[in-house]
């Protein structure tokens, strides 16, 4: 929710403490605090009354405290859609509604019900796959439709030595209720017919190669400001992508081809992608951990822009300045190439880069990387050397290793990144270990 984000310098704008995260501690307040509210979520206007009137059953308040927390949710939905000036909205919102269900129980707080009907409120004017893919993050569907926390069964194999498929539930549904129905059609709504037979819009195998598209998904950590009753569950905000838990193998399509056909290889992107026109950078305030990518707590120091006081460059275009000042844009999309300068020019790619002590994540375009490819390297991925990983040398996928004699027997490396774990291709690594007095790149069973 971007729209909805800004940088606060306010010191109660978030807790000051630490807390922690699936047992990882992460750092809270501090300035430059990057503030976002629900989608849709307004600031209070004094001006309003400071409540309405609604509807409640005096039976369902006499009973559970559960049952009256339902009840607000409908009276909420119907006072709503019964007064609100945009009736057609309302009324589409609801024909959505009925097609993309969530049966009851799940809910649970009226503002989780709520939450969820926003979603057509917001999409009832504009197209089916806006609307797919917020259903598709949604807590709600994925505890509906069984695909949250969904695993590969690579990593299931990996991590607990079993056999474990990932889940179809919303694989299935995902096409047979909410797209394309059972049946493939022609342009004018008639049945496609092979050799005088209907034929079906998908099969079994389609099913399950788009169940693998759909693991990885969880929930986002739990947060102060929304009702959540006595749960330790966030149900409001989209969920988040785990990724050692994604299915990493190439998934057929539903016309003989794969789901990444059309978009670029990563191979064929152009060199240091992340100065060229289209590159995309989002805001992070005075947090140097990146939201879309996974890193190390450890990791701090990022890559350091400068202005370079001629020509505007990436610093300019992220510091976006105002009478002598930087405004930070919230979203910020290269509008033309952009040439390197400094330290820009020594690196293939940027994870996280530090402008005026505030720090913006670089969005890789979305690109292909195929699962075999020649001349391979061997990649650890840690110092005890197990679970060796092959990488594609052309990609900037790891960080360097450099060593004075490979074969010496000497556990030895070192490491010459400009920012913490820096990502190269095998031609940059073996560039920077030469002008580290001669070194060469470690053999793989030595470093």
């Amino acid at each position: 929710n971007s729209q909805g984000c800004k940088l606060s310098f306010d010191e109660h704008a978030c807790r000051g403490d630490s807390y922690v995260d699936d047992g990882v501690a992460i750092a809270s307040g501090g300035d430059g605090i990057l503030v976002c509210g629900s989608p849709g979520e307004v600031s209070n206007d004094v001006t309003f009354r400071h409540g309405d009137s609604f509807y409640l059953d005096p039976d369902a308040v006499r009973l559970t405290n559960r049952l009256w927390t339902d009840n607000v949710a409908r009276s909420v939905w119907s006072h709503l859609s019964i007064r609100a000036n945009d009736q057609l909205r309302q009324r589409v919102a609801f024909a959505l509604n009925q097609i993309f269900a969530v049966v009851k129980p799940y809910f649970g707080p009226s503002e989780v019900y709520i939450n969820f009907h926003d979603i057509f409120m917001r999409n009832a004017f504009t197209n089916w796959k806006d609307i797919l893919r917020e259903i598709a993050y949604s807590p709600m569907m994925a505890l509906n439709l069984s695909y949250l926390r969904s695993k590969s069964m690579a990593y299931v194999k990996e991590t607990m030595d079993q056999t474990s498929f990932a889940d179809e539930n919303f694989a299935r549904e995902i096409m047979q209720l909410f797209s394309i129905g059972l049946i493939d059609l022609n342009l004018d709504g008639t049945p496609k017919l092979v050799g005088g037979a209907i034929r079906e819009s998908y099969t079994n195998e389609h099913i399950r190669s788009f169940a693998r598209a759909w693991t990885g998904f969880t929930r986002q950590s739990i947060r102060g400001n929304f009702e959540a009753k006595d749960s330790n569950t966030n149900r409001v905000d989209p969920m988040k992508i785990v990724p050692e838990w994604r299915d990493r193998f190439p998934k057929s399509n539903l016309y003989g081809g794969y789901l990444g056909d059309g978009y670029p290889l990563c191979t064929d992107l152009p060199a240091r992608q992340f100065l060229k026109k289209g590159a995309r950078y989002r805001l992070l305030g005075s947090s140097a951990l990146p939201e879309l990518m996974e890193d190390d707590t450890r990791f701090e120091n990022r890559l350091v822009l400068n202005s370079t006081g001629t020509s505007p460059g990436l610093y300019d275009k992220l510091c976006a300045p105002s009478s002598g000042a930087c405004t930070f844009p919230m979203n910020v999309l290269i509008d033309n190439n952009i040439e390197c300068t400094g330290v820009e020019c020594e690196v293939d790619t940027v994870r996280v880069v530090s402008v005026a002590g505030f720090f913006y994540e670089y969005i890789q375009p979305a690109c292909v990387e195929q699962p075999f490819f020649e001349n391979g390297v061997k990649l650890n991925k840690d110092e005890d050397n197990d679970d060796p990983i092959c990488g594609n040398p052309l990609l900037p996928i790891a960080t360097s290793a450099c060593c004075e004699n490979p074969m010496s027997g000497t556990i030895d490396a070192i490491s010459d990144n400009r920012y913490d774990i820096e990502r190269m291709t095998f031609d940059t690594m073996k560039a920077r270990c030469a002008a580290l007095e001669g070194r060469t790149a470690c053999e793989y069973d030595r470093v």
